[in-house]
């Protein structure tokens, strides 16, 4: 893993996996624990989604929901995955 700070030089900014804005490098804690929670998040963004649409596939062939509310359904479920996301911005 290549670590650039961005005062440095423009190939050491392009080739490096971390760019530090700043010359501070208590944000590489930071930025690491800012990815393993983005991996995490987006863990369960997939696991809600492919649930919601399991659940959903298999209540409308049983006969349970119908299309319009399954649809509903669906779109909720996309609102709970953006506002799982968002939850990333609180942690500044």
């Amino acid at each position: 893993m290549a670590i650039a700070v961005g005062n440095g030089t423009d190939v050491a900014v392009d080739v490096s996996d971390l760019v530090l804005v700043k010359n501070d490098l208590k944000q590489i804690a930071y930025s690491f624990s800012l990815s393993k929670r983005t991996i995490l998040n987006m863990n369960e963004n997939i696991a809600i989604a492919l649930l919601t649409v399991l659940i959903l596939f298999i209540g409308l062939f049983v006969g349970y929901i119908e299309m319009a509310s399954g649809m509903l359904v669906h779109e909720l479920s996309i609102l709970v995955v953006i506002l799982n996301g968002m939850r990333l911005l609180k942690n500044r």
